[in-house]
């Protein structure tokens, strides 16, 4: 018996979606967003040309306009988004939770820490996902006061970023000051 392979229907290509070329132009294939459609014999996609690292727009080079580009609808095929999904990426003040052997500690994150002792880049282009996470270790409830040690400087720890997760943080109400979504539970847990 001959089973028939059935070929995936093509999504059409409309207003909005972000492609990226069939053919290889000069030295590799641009990424685009598509502003308008050209129908005709033969339709053509009028795309804004985006930056193949963050999808930002690229500039022409007088400074002034975006670069556009124009293909045939037939050229284009979807972008695959899965590689531009923001990752988790801590910043600084972020209140985190780090969890090691059945211990929790919350922190608030104050510095950014080269695992080699180098200087960090994550203070300008954010954190890279390498860096250890300097934190000031904090009470999760009421208020989130830091902790102290017995000379009186705020407790400091280094975490390392895969086992740690970013926490929810409840504004101010009748309870009392700010204070981190189920705090109990976690502990508890």
């Amino acid at each position: 018996m001959v089973r028939k392979i059935k070929k995936k229907a093509d999504t059409p290509i409309s207003i909005g979606d972000k492609i990226i070329e069939k053919i290889k132009t000069q030295s590799h294939k641009r990424i685009g967003e598509v502003l308008f459609i050209r129908e005709g014999k033969v339709p053509r996609a009028e795309i804004l040309e985006l930056n193949r690292y963050d999808l930002t727009p690229l500039k022409s080079s007088d400074l002034q306009k975006n670069k556009t580009f124009s293909l045939p609808i037939s050229q284009c095929k979807p972008l695959n988004m899965f590689r531009y999904h923001d990752k988790m990426r801590f910043k600084l003040g972020d209140v985190i939770q780090r969890n090691i052997q059945g211990r929790i500690r919350f922190g608030s994150i104050v510095g950014f820490v080269h695992p080699d002792g180098l200087y960090s880049e994550s203070y300008e282009k954010g954190h890279n996902g390498n860096d250890l996470l300097e934190c000031v270790e904090i009470s999760g409830r009421a208020g989130l006061p830091r902790k102290l040690d017995a000379e009186g400087n705020p407790k400091i720890f280094i975490a390392e970023p895969e086992k740690c997760k970013p926490c929810e943080i409840l504004p101010m109400d009748h309870n009392g000051g700010v204070r981190i979504k189920n705090y109990w539970e976690i502990k508890n847990s």
